[in-house]
């Protein structure tokens, strides 16, 4: 039976209503799903993320696309490296890199509230950056060299820089060593974790004043070691403290105990006399003697036989240099022949003078402790090369560096303190002992008091 045509129109109206309906509906539908998908999208970004903010959708009557609403994101900021080399500063590196004077200003005062930059900054330490679109800091993040587990970070903070500082946790370990010597003391301890730094330790550090490592070693003397270090991340990171070092040689040999007392700390011999002198054998950290003491050498530049009346040590330009004794700075500046010098007067009639520097630390009248660094290795003056020219006079008459310290003695350790460094000695010796008989270098335990 065939429905009428009254009935068609009718069915024909009822369906195009309920299609109707089910448009708006899906409409209005994926509308609040969109603003949906925008406020639960702003409410799970983190600070560091840039915020968005979402217009709302007007109701229209044209039909929409009902797709979700895509949240434009911000691109994150570059991020900008420099490692501080040789001669340079944080300042210099950053003007490397683009930043503007008051921006690096603005740095500087948010960073030296937990940073002390113009003491503290050294070669190889790094550091990241970011800048926000108007050149402006956005993040600064700094690691020392000498202490990777420290992080230095200033971040922005609506108008203003805030710093702060975070220490990563780190392990204690006590170890013992002991190698003989077959050419020189770093080779001996390449067998230890960053030897390199162990030999300065010993060499530049404790027998600083006593043994000259660099012409006192013969092959098949013996050098043993029980000291502190630190891990991190499993990692060994550095030497804390060395505890004791025995040196067992053909031309010297020596025992070195640290031991605290009350308001002083150092290094003493098996009898409690204290290791220091009022001299260090060396003013720096050198690669060989190029020239020694003499009083007729052949000049390499005037060419002819002239008094050498000091010690040249051959170094790479911009090593340290540091005063070997206490004392009163004399003069620094240019000298002549000499280039940069500067020149310290010391107790009892001594002085020294350190010669052909790049850069003088230091100002005439300054008192310094001894290792302060006063300059670094240059070639100023007349100088065929990187090198620093060392002199050590005796009521102003020359004496050879050599003989410093000759016939000197350390203070003793007081009466009341003498029982309690025997048994510590004693102790530190058999550990060392113990660690000898079982490999060159193992662990024996946890350090005291950790």
């Amino acid at each position: 039976m065939r429905d009428s045509p009254s009935t068609l129109w009718l069915l024909g109206i009822l369906t195009g209503l309920l299609v109707l309906s089910g448009l708006r509906f899906g409409i209005l539908s994926g509308r609040s799903a969109a603003a949906t998908a925008g406020q639960e999208r702003l409410e799970t970004l983190s600070p560091a993320e840039p915020v968005v903010t979402i217009v709302p959708v007007v109701q229209r009557e044209v039909v929409a696309d009902t797709g979700a609403v895509t949240v434009p994101r911000l691109p994150p900021l570059p991020t900008l490296t420099d490692t501080i080399g040789p001669d340079d500063s944080i300042y210099l590196s950053l003007k490397g890199l683009g930043v503007s004077d008051a921006q690096i200003l603005a740095l500087g005062e948010a960073l030296k509230l937990v940073f002390d930059a113009e003491r503290a900054a050294r070669p190889g330490d790094t550091y990241s950056l970011q800048l926000a679109a108007d050149g402006r800091v956005a993040r600064f993040e700094y690691t020392p060299i000498a202490e990777p587990e420290r992080l230095v970070i200033v971040f922005r903070d609506g108008d203003q820089l805030l710093a702060r500082e975070t220490f990563l946790p780190l392990e204690y370990r006590q170890i013992a060593l002991e190698v003989t010597i077959e050419d020189n003391l770093s080779n001996a301890l390449g067998v230890a974790d960053d030897g390199e730094v162990l030999t300065d330790l010993l060499a530049d550090g404790i027998f600083r004043s006593a043994i000259d490592f660099h012409k006192d070693p013969r092959t098949g003397d013996r050098l043993g070691v029980v000291c502190q270090a630190l891990y991190m991340n499993g990692a060994f990171l550095r030497y804390d403290r060395i505890l004791l070092a025995r040196y067992s040689g053909q031309v010297v040999s020596g025992l070195a105990i640290h031991y605290e007392t009350p308001g002083a700390s150092g290094y003493f011999d098996e009898r409690g006399v204290s290791l220091e002198r009022m001299f260090l054998l060396n003013p720096l950290a050198f690669r060989r003697i190029s020239s020694n003491f003499s009083r007729k050498r052949f000049h390499p530049i005037l060419k002819r036989n002239v008094p050498h009346l000091g010690t040249d040590y051959a170094a790479n330009r911009g090593t340290d240099v540091w005063a070997t004794a206490r004392g009163r700075v004399s003069a620094a500046g240019r000298n002549g022949g000499y280039g940069k010098m500067v020149e310290i007067e010391h107790a009892n009639g001594y002085s020294t003078r350190y010669a052909h520097l790049s850069r003088i630390s230091v100002r005439t009248g300054q008192r310094i402790e001894k290792k302060h660094v006063i300059g670094r290795v240059g070639s100023t003056g007349r100088a065929t090369g990187p090198h620093l020219h060392y002199e050590l006079l005796k009521n102003g008459r020359h004496i050879n560096p050599a003989s410093a310290n000759r016939g000197s003695r350390g203070r003793p350790l007081k009466k009341p303190h003498l029982r309690d460094f025997a048994r510590q000695r004693d102790e530190l010796r058999s550990i060392l002992d113990s660690a000898g008989r079982r490999g060159s270098m193992v662990a024996v335990g946890d350090p005291p008091g950790r």
